[in-house]
């Protein structure tokens, strides 16, 4: 266990978990043999912590306890509540590292300690801390941050030299990458992305489009956060339902109010107007698409192979209109959920000193810029005054690039900017990330200052100094060279700077919260306990509760299917199962319940 290195794909829907294992990849699932962990972390009322499954289920029918698609608010100075608690991003990011690890723990009879997490290319060094301060709060050395779209190619094999275009779109942000593989070494030409765009903006927009069929009744259900959630969750399943199908029902009579003013959804939902809602959004990854392309050089006749990876590029519609984009046809030869975990974890392998035969050259996607007051290359549009005989005058602060966006990492690189003032007494120099001239247009990462500064003329050489780390964590160092003062800084990626403290802290309240219910952390019923006598794990109280709401839905939904005309026999017979095995799982108090909860769920979308 010293020298193993797990690799993590931390996702904004789902996570996974894997390592080299006597030669062989391999990803851990839970006990029900499920690789994917919903990114979903949940605080019962009886105490304790679920994440996963049964935190997922929680939150339908407590909303309020739940936290879900975290990975959007990395890097931003925010608390979410979860249960009685208020938690920064990187804690609950941790929680969901913590019930990975006890996944590998459980598989590798001892617990990891080191990691290689997965981040999205166009994730910003706040987000980038962020992910890091996670792993370390969650009690593990984060070894390296790759980004997702190298870590999916790592997994493709190909013959001979090729340049690839890797498209990433998953639950919450895109990634495209295009690499080039040559005699061993995978080289990361160019990246860009959007870490706001993904699955969860097609589901808000299903979820609107669904909510506009509802009339009169749409404002019943807006007042309703529980019914809001079923709904979210109901348009999730069925946009994923309509990958293979081409149409589906949206079932759920009360979804929302009482008596004279239920509501009642009964909705059929076909693929063609799915593909409507979603191509504003495909469209926009386009964009991105032919900026990596324009960065690298390339023209979309130049490249040998499209690999699409992410949960959310399994649309159909993300195929035609990516081919027909590039003029080649996209391919989903990698698992496309699965493919960045197993990236993750041959790199993590190397690391640990394994033999694998690829060197990873990768890049970094931003450029990162000192602010110094001068001027730039503007657009027409911006003006300042320059007054050098009123050092009053206003000045812009314009963005000095010392690491270009494309540039190989790691790297060290150096410029100088120079004092305003004669006798100056100390010097700050802002440090962004961007691409704009400014220097406020960009995301401020911190600032470097040098105190005490001896007396001098104006315009007196400060050398500054980026390095910049195979994971994209950047120190930066500033020396006034007349006096050879210098400053140090290891730019805070997150708009708060953790300190070892601070992050032991947040490690020792996450622990608190996973060891506060009966039974014990775990992705698969955690706050639950055990069954007296048998040592068997049971099913946490929101599946129970679930399963029942989800019994009397499916209980109308059959009668409602029989009386109805040329409704499907088999999808019948398929949901009448469905049901049989979650009742006999509410019966036990089976573990498996949320896998039962799961398929009649599916099943009821067959019922057209």
């Amino acid at each position: 266990m010293t020298n193993l290195i797990v690799g993590i794909d931390l996702g904004t829907t789902n996570s996974l978990i894997g390592a080299v294992v006597d030669g062989a990849v391999r990803l851990f699932a839970d006990a029900s043999g499920a690789e994917l962990l919903p990114s979903v972390v949940g605080a019962p009322k009886g105490g304790g912590v679920l994440v996963g499954r049964p935190a997922r289920n929680l939150r339908l029918v407590d909303p309020e306890g739940t936290v879900s698609s975290i990975k959007r608010s990395m890097g931003r100075d925010v608390r979410v509540r979860v249960g009685e608690r208020e938690l920064s991003p990187p804690q609950v990011s941790a929680l969901i590292l913590s019930a990975l690890l006890d996944r590998a723990e459980a598989a590798l009879g001892g617990r990891p300690a080191r990691a290689v997490i997965t981040v999205p290319a166009y994730f910003d060094e706040a987000q980038r801390q962020a992910t890091k301060d996670a792993g370390q709060i969650a009690g593990l050395a984060v070894e390296r941050l790759v980004n997702e779209p190298t870590a999916a190619a790592l997994t493709y094999q190909a013959g001979a030299e090729q340049r690839v275009l890797v498209y990433d779109l998953g639950g919450g942000t895109f990634d495209v990458s295009v690499l080039e593989r040559d005699e061993g070494f995978l080289e990361v030409k160019a990246s860009h992305g959007d870490t706001h765009l993904g699955g969860d903006d097609i589901d808000r927009a299903l979820l609107e489009h669904v909510l506009e069929q509802l009339g009169a009744g749409r404002p019943v259900v807006e007042r309703d956060r529980r019914a809001m959630t079923r709904l979210l969750e109901a348009v999730e399943r069925a946009k994923i339902a309509l990958s293979a199908r081409d149409e589906v029902r949206l079932f759920d009579p009360f979804v929302a109010g009482e008596g004279a003013a239920a509501v009642h959804l009964d909705l059929p939902l076909r693929r063609e107007t799915l593909e409507q809602i979603a191509r504003p959004f495909v469209a926009r990854t386009l964009a991105c698409v032919d900026r990596a392309l324009r960065d690298a050089g390339l023209g979309p006749e130049a490249l040998d192979r499209v690999l699409l990876v992410g949960g959310s590029s399994k649309m159909p519609l993300v195929r035609a209109m990516v081919s027909e984009h590039l003029g080649r046809p996209a391919q989903v030869d990698l698992d496309a959920d699965r493919a960045v975990a197993l990236g993750a974890s041959l790199l993590a392998a190397r690391i640990a000193g394994a033999e694998i035969d690829e060197v990873l050259v990768d890049i970094t996607p931003h450029t990162l810029a000192a602010g110094a007051v001068g001027r730039a290359e503007f657009e027409d549009d911006v003006e300042f005054e320059d007054d050098d005989d009123d050092p009053s005058a206003p000045m812009a602060l314009v963005a000095v690039p010392i690491v270009p966006r494309g540039t190989v990492v790691p790297v060290e690189r150096k410029r100088t900017v120079y004092t305003r003032f004669d006798d100056q007494p100390a010097a700050e120099v802002p440090i962004v990330q961007g691409e704009e001239a400014l220097a406020e247009d960009n995301t401020q990462l911190g600032v470097v200052r040098i105190e005490d500064l001896p007396p001098g003329p104006a315009c007196s050489p400060i050398e500054v100094a980026f390095r910049l780390d195979l994971s994209g964590v950047l120190h930066v160092s500033a020396t006034h060279l007349p006096s050879g003062k210098r400053a140090e800084v290891h730019i805070a990626k997150s708009p708060y700077q953790l300190t070892e403290h601070q992050r032991r802290r947040a490690r020792e309240e996450i622990e608190d919260l996973r060891a506060s219910g009966p039974g014990g952390p775990s992705d698969e019923g955690a706050g639950e306990g055990e069954r007296e006598g048998e040592g068997a794990r049971v099913a946490p109280a929101g599946d129970v509760h679930l399963a029942r709401a989800m019994l009397g839905r499916a209980g109308r939904a059959l009668a409602q299917a029989n009386e109805r005309e040329g409704t499907d026999p088999d999808a019948v017979a398929k949901v009448r199962a469905a049901v049989e095995a979650l009742e006999r799982a509410v019966a036990t108090g089976d573990a498996a319940m949320a896998d039962r909860i799961d398929a009649l769920s599916d099943a009821l979308l067959d019922l057209v």
